[in-house]
């Protein structure tokens, strides 16, 4: 064991620490002895802290990062040179960055090739399994930008393997970060001949490019069929999300059938890339969400019927996503690049210590994910590493969009190259994320948050501004947003229903803008609306809930709409319910038979959000010149739209005051409070929390009607 302990930081310095239980006294001279040079090095300075001294020093040469450097004192005491801070210089990322994208296995029936970028490795090694269990391990050789690979003749088509590499003095056995497949909990990687997974048979939906064209439902899969008010054929698994003829003990459509019939237009899954926090052989021992990325290429096994099988769990998501293309629905994955669940476990720190995350300027992991690590997606090989995924899954899975889990802590760089690459590939591929403003090294000016839309082109953001004030505020339960009946910052409610990109007020384009009152995340608005209305009846609530979710799908932006919202799903009063089980989580179908009226409310508002563009305007200068929003002292919203073909009124009542408003006009009622309708009138009387919309021929001459006069 090293009696002091050294590390390169640059090319031509190195850190040396030197605890005083093996001397006090200053040492005068280091030497690095290694690939068969000898370099002297200079002292530049020296420090005390706690027990020990460290001393920065300089040399002169040229330090290859695989191969086995020393360094020795005056007293010929030696040490093995680890790699330190060099890994986060940028002439490391410019010397060792590598373009190709060929990395993990790569199989033909003659042969299969290794690659393994892992610069600091002094030796690497593959450990291969065969099918029967038999293990060999075999060196590899080093190529050229840190890359390691290996070739081996002849067929091995479903063999495990692992790596070991020997880094910063120890041996590491670990997984293939750039592997397809698994087996269960991430154990081993898998050697898989691609001509065996499933063809996708159906062509993507067609879709106009535009998010605001979008109406986003956001879905759990587990959660979607492990309920026992469905029978599902297989409960809480890939082949059952998308299982036909479900339905609900009252006959009503359940399950895939009931999500066709709704209307939206894309599905965004919540993880689907194999994480961390459940037992694969074992799938009822534990629950999760999914945000514990273990492995980003891999889908997860504890959805598929057998984890263990190299094929099956890709087989199984690829036909999911081919359903619903048949369906004519969209799928967005939900992926996770701002942290990984095991940074000790997760391979970056055995292919290269302290390259894959942040850290700050004491050396320490930074943490603002909430998670113990962040990713360093600024650093070329992590940015390459998150682009070629997302883009592995856009084209071997056909995925129709990504929503990025904590955005905000992701580099600007990283998410418009990935636009781009995107944009080169399919360009209706819808691209947001949570865009919250984090602290990180980077700084502010780095980073995509919602702040920095105007450097972050075609890239969403999910508006919070909208849950808080239709909702109320998150973190304080009893405080009552417009929906549960407030009356606060009704001008900036003005600005949410035209989608937040008039006004400076948020975005420069309503697609910028995805709008929401609920998500996985936090409460639902049924159990916030019983905690801020206690002595409102269910009856009150169901209503309020209704108008958020009316404003939701009718703002001009991007309607999300959380499984469930639309039947007055509940999570008990659980506000995290990440890992808190099927109890809480899953979808009780039951609700379907109690609310179908309702469920056919909501599925009406979408049909017409999809009829008129004017629900769907994409630049901030139409929304000035074709839209009004006005509120009155009782507190309801007069939403009028209008082009030259046709006139549009949407009333967005908050309370039971009753009130007459008379047209002057006649308008046709197509949305009467409750359902479809082809009411003619100049006059209506409204006395409830509610939602009208109503239409009339287009005015040539351009005229407000009377609420929205200037």
């Amino acid at each position: 064991m090293s009696k002091f302990y050294s590390y390169l930081d640059d090319f031509n310095e190195i850190t040396i620490i030197v605890p005083y239980k093996y001397r006090e006294d200053f040492i005068q001279y280091f030497k690095v002895i290694g690939n068969d040079e000898e370099i002297d090095l200079e002292i530049i300075s020296s420090e005390l802290i706690g027990t020990e001294r460290k001393y920065i020093c300089r040399f002169d040469g040229y330090i290859l990062l695989n191969h086995m450097y020393h360094i020795y004192d005056d007293l010929n005491e030696t040490s093995e040179l680890f790699t330190g801070k060099i890994v986060r210089t940028e002439l490391f990322d410019d010397i060792y960055y590598y373009e190709q994208s060929d990395l993990g296995s790569s199989y033909r029936r003659d042969r299969t090739k290794f690659k393994i970028w892992t610069p600091t490795a002094k030796y690497m090694k593959l450990e291969l399994t065969d099918k029967s269990g038999n293990a060999t391990v075999t060196d590899m050789e080093y190529d050229n930008q840190g890359v390691w690979y290996l070739r081996l003749r002849g067929n091995y088509e479903g063999y495990r393997y692992r790596y070991i590499s020997y880094v910063n003095g120890k041996e590491h056995l670990f997984i293939d970060p750039y592997a397809i497949s698994s087996s269960a909990n991430a154990e081993y990687s898998y050697v898989v001949d691609r001509s065996k997974i499933y063809k996708m048979k159906n062509q993507r939906p067609k879709f106009s490019g535009s998010p605001n064209d979008a109406i986003i439902y956001e879905a759990h899969i587990r959660d979607f069929t492990i309920n026992k008010s469905i029978k599902a054929t297989h409960p809480g698994k890939y082949k059952s999300f998308t299982e036909e003829k479900l339905t609900t003990k009252g006959g009503n459509k359940a399950g895939f059938d009931y999500l066709k019939d709704l209307g939206v237009t894309h599905v965004q899954l919540l993880p689907v890339f194999d994480f961390g926090g459940v037992d694969e052989n074992n799938p009822d021992k534990l629950y999760n969400w999914g945000y514990n990325p273990e492995q980003y290429n891999v889908p997860e096994g504890w959805y598929s019927l057998d984890p263990n099988d190299p094929y099956t769990r890709i087989n199984e998501l690829k036909e999911l996503v081919d359903n619903f293309h048949k369906q004519n629905i969209r799928v967005v994955m939900d992926v996770v690049f701002n942290h990984v669940y095991d940074n000790i476990k997760f391979p970056f720190e055995s292919i290269i210590p302290g390259y894959g995350y942040r850290y700050d300027k004491q050396g320490l992991l930074t943490n603002s994910s909430g998670c113990g690590n962040d990713l360093a997606s600024e650093r070329k090989m992590i940015r390459k590493f998150i682009i070629d995924s997302v883009m592995y899954w856009a084209k071997e899975f056909k995925m129709d969009g990504f929503r990025f889990d904590l955005m905000g802590l992701t580099d600007i760089k990283t998410m418009n190259t990935l636009r781009q690459k995107l944009d080169r590939y399919k360009r209706d591929i819808i691209v947001y994320g949570e865009g919250w403003r984090m602290s990180t090294p980077l700084g502010e000016e780095r980073t995509a948050h919602m702040f920095n839309k105007h450097l972050l082109f075609n890239i969403g953001h999910f508006n919070d501004k909208t849950r808080e004030l239709l909702k109320g505020a998150t973190w304080h339960l009893k405080q009552k947003g417009y929906c549960l009946g407030g009356m606060s910052k009704l001008d900036d409610i003005k600005n949410i229903v035209l989608g937040s990109a008039c006004n400076k007020f948020l975005f420069r384009y309503p697609s910028q803008s995805i709008n929401y009152v609920e998500c996985h995340d936090n409460n639902v608005f049924y159990d916030k609306a019983v905690i801020a209305l206690p002595d409102a009846s269910i009856s009150e609530i169901k209503k309020r809930q209704r108008l958020a979710t009316s404003m939701i799908v009718l703002s001009q932006g991007v309607p999300f709409i959380h499984s469930g919202q639309e039947f007055y799903r509940t999570k008990q009063g659980v506000e995290n319910s990440y890992k808190s089980g099927d109890k809480i989580n899953s979808i009780n179908w039951d609700l379907v038979d109690e609310n179908i009226t309702d469920i056919e409310y909501v599925k009406e508002l979408i049909r017409i959000r999809k009829k008129y563009d004017l629900f769907r305007l994409t630049a901030p200068s139409k929304v000035r010149d074709y839209i009004c929003v006005k509120i009155n002292e009782n507190g309801t919203i007069f939403y009028q739209l209008k082009d030259e073909d046709t006139e549009l009124v949407v009333i967005f009542k908050n309370s039971s005051v009753k009130e007459t408003f008379d047209f002057g006009v006649k308008y046709t009622i197509i949305f009467d409070g409750e359902k479809r309708s082809r009411k003619i009138t100049n006059k209506i009387d409204v006395s409830d929390i509610t939602t009208y919309i109503l239409k009339r021929k287009g005015d040539s001459n351009g005229s407000k009607n009377i609420f929205c006069e200037s």
